[in-house]
């Protein structure tokens, strides 16, 4: 599908103070393998999807876009040697994420398949829960991350969360974040955008979440480059970083693909922008309505310095907005001008009672108005529409209704996830052939 890309912001620690990261102030790095480094520097690729480190030197792995236009996939020799036998077989998705971790540790997915292996015992367990005999019964793996001494944390694609902070006082900080964040009325672990672990290193983490809100710990020698990343992990207007226009400092100068090739039409952009913000603003305010977290200013860095780790301390400021607090008891319906689908299952869907009175279709035109049109950025926006979660905001006597309708929504969206993801399939089994 033309116009659109699923790869995410990202961040993984290596070992030896290493890590690699992309956001939307580019792609960064230091202390990586040599093969990797090198290949990075070379004239073969031209986007990076995906990357993580593992535990020693030659242990890595590295998706993405070559400069003939296809997806492809490179790996240290140090990784694990059944995943060299799984991503020799799997089709090369830019959907692709992969973890490493200790004692040969591995996670590794995309659209059509997971496989893991050596993962923690209580992490193993958290999976295998998540399965039934039909299948994946809270949604399969959104985010896996995990690191030495016992600590973890997995989300499924419904938002269900398990996670461990580690032996005795081993993961003090990302134990303090946690805690932090689950005193927050209202707080829900769906609202996390991104965590990772580091796999080689005791306290060393990031999270971020979707209002901007985020907790960190690394080095100290690290710290302008978690901190960029945090403040950049989102594409916002108010971000004025810039990729770099040379190889310098572990940057490659194409390394942040735009959100969206193609321009929005300008009317449709202000119907996508007057009906985000009305959506927005009348979630926030039933979430103010049952003690839900109000906007808070990002965090600043938890620097973890190996002169003294317990001199590491948060400093956070807090933005209090004044919203009066109203549940809901009616949907954000799209527009009228954007409701314009005629085919015929399309208009007897939207003719049903309680409904939302829209089709995919329609729900596609809108959200490309937004430019930000991308796998994951739907997977984001399809979490508010979570009949459960959408449901909590609804007052007692519209809740079932409310969830009804939600659940429709969060439907359309999982039509248009698939869609980009069977697009993506075609377009690199049609490059193989």
């Amino acid at each position: 599908m033309s116009g659109t890309t699923s790869t995410p912001s990202f961040f993984s620690f290596g070992t030896n103070d290493s890590f690699i990261t992309k956001s939307f102030a580019g792609l960064k790095y230091r202390n990586l393998p040599a093969a990797l480094r090198d290949f990075l520097l070379g004239s073969t690729v031209s986007e990076v999807h995906w990357a993580s480190l593992g535990l020693v030197t030659d242990s890595w792995i590295l998706s993405f876009k070559d400069t003939s236009g296809n997806n492809n996939l490179r790996w240290g020799t140090a990784i694990p040697q059944r995943l060299q036998t799984i991503l020799t077989k799997t089709w090369h998705s830019p959907q692709l994420r992969a973890f490493l971790g200790p004692r040969d540790s591995f996670i590794v997915w995309h659209p059509e398949l997971i496989r893991w292996a050596n993962l923690p015992d209580a992490l193993e367990d958290a999976l295998q829960s998540w399965l039934t005999p039909s299948g994946w019964k809270v949604g399969p793996p959104r985010i896996v991350t995990w690191g030495p001494e016992g600590a973890f944390f997995a989300m499924s694609e419904y938002g269900n969360v398990v996670y461990r902070l580690g032996d005795g006082d081993a993961w003090e900080i990302y134990k303090e974040t946690v805690d932090e964040w689950k005193a927050e009325k209202g707080f829900l672990w769906s609202d996390l955008a991104f965590i990772a672990l580091d796999p080689t290193s005791s306290d060393q983490f990031i999270a971020i979440r979707n209002d901007g809100t985020w907790g960190g710990s690394i080095e100290d020698a690290n710290e302008d480059a978690l901190e960029t990343f945090a403040l950049n992990f989102f594409a916002k207007a108010r971000h004025k970083s810039k990729p770099s226009a040379s190889h310098s400092n572990g940057q490659l100068p194409n390394g942040v693909p735009t959100p969206t090739q193609t321009k929005p039409d300008a009317a449709m952009q202000a119907l996508y922008e007057s009906w985000s913000k009305e959506t927005a603003t009348m979630l926030a305010s039933a979430s103010a309505a049952i003690g839900g977290s109000r906007p808070r200013a990002p965090r600043k860095l938890q620097v973890r310095s190996q002169s003294s780790t317990s001199d590491a301390s948060a400093s956070s400021t807090q933005r209090r907005a004044s919203i009066s607090g109203n549940m809901l008891t009616s949907f954000p319906y799209l527009p009228s001008r954007v409701t314009t689908c005629a085919l015929t299952a399309c208009t007897i869907l939207k003719s049903e009672p309680d409904g939302i009175q829209a089709c995919h279709h329609d729900v596609e035109k809108l959200l490309r108005a937004s430019g930000l049109y991308s796998y994951e950025w739907l997977r984001q926006e399809r979490l508010r529409w979570h009949p459960d979660r959408f449901g909590r905001l609804c007052e007692e006597h519209w809740r079932e209704t409310g969830r009804k309708m939600a659940g429709e929504m969060f439907k359309l969206m999982s039509v248009l996830i698939e869609e980009i993801g069977i697009a993506e399939g075609r377009e690199r089994s049609g490059s193989m052939a």
